[in-house]
């Protein structure tokens, strides 16, 4: 099977790697020519592209044939209000490249739900009212529009794993605020699983949460990594009414026969 990747950092090169290691034809993009070179070194025929098509090579046939493309860039975070629809724009112009049965993986996050008390599900929100104000909700309800039930949603929690630890951001520092907080995270690993079993399943037209189940507190976690890293430790606030949400991922279990393999934190 022909797999696009858009985006070949820090998840979608091991992403592409592990799709060449099954057997599939693997093509990808990314934005600095340095790293063309090692892509194809790894059997990933590799496109110089960004999103908004500046100094882009000749895309012509390059993606065509493609069976199956993963999004996977991230929004700019730089970006204000007034470009709240140019992340949703350019995903829409690289979807347009691809053959008319192609169907799409797009990696969203988690933070498209609102930071308040509650237990997430992918029906948590509007997406469509979400969207007049959310960079992400803009994205999906735009894919959404144009791809149908040829795209499914991944909304990805945290991002942790291979030389991403989060400890480093907590160590020695004093009074955290939100100690009592719940930590929503996935390995690297659960998240290249997650998409690959989304291919191999052939499930279009969901969405789904893609995290671990354990919920430990901001204070609990981030204690325990800087413990494990050997680096200092961080003093929290311990609010009576922390502020935060649990990110549920039962539909990703079922309906995916899913099973992760980190499904703790202090797994990872």
């Amino acid at each position: 099977m022909k797999i696009a990747v858009v985006g070949l950092g820090w998840l979608g090169f091991p992403l592409a790697k592990s799709l060449v290691g099954k057997g599939h034809q693997v093509v990808g993009s990314t934005r600095t020519l340095a790293k063309v070179e090692t892509l194809e070194a790894n059997g990933i025929e590799t496109i110089l592209m960004d999103a908004k098509f500046e100094n882009s090579q000749d895309l012509t046939h390059f993606f065509d044939k493609t069976a199956v493309c993963v999004l996977n860039f991230p929004p700019n975070r730089n970006e204000n209000a007034a470009d709240l629809k140019a992340y949703g724009m350019n995903a829409l112009r690289i979807a347009a490249l691809f053959p008319t049965a192609c169907k799409f993986i797009f990696v969203s996050s988690t933070g498209i739900y609102p930071d308040e008390n509650q237990l997430a599900d992918e029906a948590s929100i509007d997406r469509n009212l979400l969207a007049q104000h959310h960079t992400l909700a803009f994205a999906e309800s735009a894919l959404d529009t144009l791809l149908g039930n040829r795209l499914t949603i991944v909304r990805m929690a945290g991002l942790i794993g291979e030389q991403r630890k989060l400890s480093v951001f907590f160590s020695g520092r004093e009074n955290v605020p939100n100690g009592n907080a719940p930590v929503n995270l996935i390995h690297q690993v659960d998240c290249i699983r997650i998409i690959e079993q989304i291919i191999s399943k052939n499930c279009w037209g969901e969405t789904f949460n893609a995290c671990a189940s354990d919920h430990p507190t901001r204070e609990a976690y981030y204690t325990f990594a800087c413990q494990k890293d050997g680096i200092a430790l961080p003093t929290f606030q311990a609010e009576s009414k922390p502020t935060g949400k649990v990110i549920l991922n039962q539909k990703s279990k079922q309906m995916l026969d899913f099973e992760y393999k980190f499904d703790s934190p202090f797994l990872m």
